[in-house]
């Protein structure tokens, strides 16, 4: 026991024997029964009674993935946060590797501490999701305050031999080729799904208000990075994406399709994205969504919460993307924005930029008709900013290190375009 649960038992000794004259006998008799009652190695506050912090190492039984659910569920008893070392004591482990998903409620801050968890073969999940979503849950009630907070090196790496990779659209194969498939050892399994879909992204949130993601390396993962669905008011921060669009199976590379980096669906609002790096094997991010028709809940769809859109409350706006130093996608575009069918995207802020000359394309604004407020600005890029009839709209301090015209935007009454030029070198 530690100097501040020490120190919360004797002043409860304290004030029992100053209320009760109690002999010595029995108040050591109920010391232990104090003690008893603490959960195993909880740190308490000075004030003795507010548990900090829970982690998997506390409970002896169940896998790892089972240990962590427990130590959040505990955690949200007595309104304490949750922190997965960097080892594993019981399992004598510095790895976490994990069958399903680790689910956060509400009201929840999970710390992960200089520690890597991976995704286990047997693993057709996420890494991360929020409790309130999941297969069959039609209905995703509000939650609010989720933070997911890395400290130190933090790593989550998909599976050594994954059961399934790809977006909904894609078909399960042992050997996948084109563009259609992406490989999975369930695929032609009978009773299993031959598609992708939302389970292959490595987190979600979905419908969550007040969040935080932050100091997190994301490596290899199974579809999408970061999903964020129908959330509002959050921060995403300092997080690093590691794709090759591949995974070696007994040498040989299989093709590993679908690998954004990350995903602002309906919804969203008011949404900080700063510091991120890496590289992504489809988009590096993806702001919009496609209705689809699919509900909520169902398996063969790329969000969890439903892609069908409900009105003006699933339209986007005031997305703020800060700060990203080197990125880029394999073979897709560094931003996409694609505000298809009835959706609207109002406000979106991209500044102090720098997009990698690998990434296949740049800057690309999509059905720019349905856009309202795009503010570009200190971007280094060797790829063109396309944004074709967009209006309300500024680009300001762009260079341009790539061949060809720099941006396909003229200036109007809506649209300004200001300092942007080519590199003469």
């Amino acid at each position: 026991m530690n100097r501040k649960c020490m120190g919360a038992v004797l002043n409860k000794i304290n004030r029992l024997l100053k209320m009760e004259r109690l002999q010595w006998l029995p108040v050591m008799v109920m010391c232990a029964l104090i003690i008893n009652t603490l959960p195993a190695k909880a740190a308490l506050t000075a004030s003795g009674g507010t548990v900090e912090y829970f982690t998997p190492n506390m409970f002896k039984k169940g896998s790892q993935v089972e240990r962590i659910q427990r130590a959040i569920d505990e955690a949200q008893k007595y309104k304490a946060k949750v922190v997965i070392p960097g080892y594993d004591a019981i399992k004598k482990s510095a790895i976490w590797l994990i069958d399903k998903a680790i689910l956060l409620p509400g009201n929840t801050e999970l710390e992960l501490d200089n520690c890597t968890i991976k995704l286990s073969d047997r693993c057709r999940d996420n890494f991360i999701r929020s409790a309130n979503a999941g297969l069959e849950i039609s209905d995703v009630k509000p939650l609010s305050n989720i933070r997911i907070v890395g400290k130190g090196n933090v790593l989550l790496e998909g599976a050594a031999n994954p059961r399934a990779t790809g977006d909904h659209n894609k078909t399960l194969s042992m050997d996948p080729k084109g563009f259609s498939q992406s490989y999975g050892t369930d695929a032609g399994k009978p009773g299993e799904n031959q598609k992708g879909g939302w389970r292959n992204h490595a987190i979600i949130l979905a419908q969550v208000d007040a969040f935080e993601i932050s100091g997190i390396q994301l490596k290899d993962y199974h579809a999408h990075g970061i999903v964020l669905e129908r959330c509002t008011n959050g921060l995403v921060r300092d997080i690093s994406f590691q794709v090759r669009q591949a995974v070696t199976i007994a040498g040989v590379e299989k093709q590993v399709l679908n690998q954004d980096g990350l995903g602002v669906r309906f919804g969203c609002r008011n949404i900080i994205i700063e510091r991120c790096r890496g590289n992504s094997g489809d988009d590096f991010i993806n702001i919009g969504l496609t209705d689809t028709g699919v509900p909520a809940g169902a398996e063969n769809v790329n969000v969890v919460s439903g892609s069908v859109y409900k009105g003006a409350t699933d339209n986007i706006a005031n997305i703020y993307l800060q700060n990203w130093q080197d990125f880029y996608s394999i073979s897709h575009r560094a931003i996409r924005i694609m505000p298809v069918g009835k959706l609207r995207i109002q406000n979106v802020f991209v500044e102090n930029m720098t997009i990698n000359a690998l990434s296949a394309q740049g800057l690309v604004a999509e059905y720019a008709a349905n856009i309202r407020g795009l503010f570009v600005n200190n971007i280094v890029t060797y790829q063109p900013v396309k944004a074709k009839g967009i209006r309300d709209a500024s680009f300001r301090d762009i260079l341009y290190l790539g061949k060809g015209d720099a941006i396909d935007v003229a200036n109007s009454d809506t649209v300004v375009v200001d300092n942007v030029r080519k590199a003469l070198f």
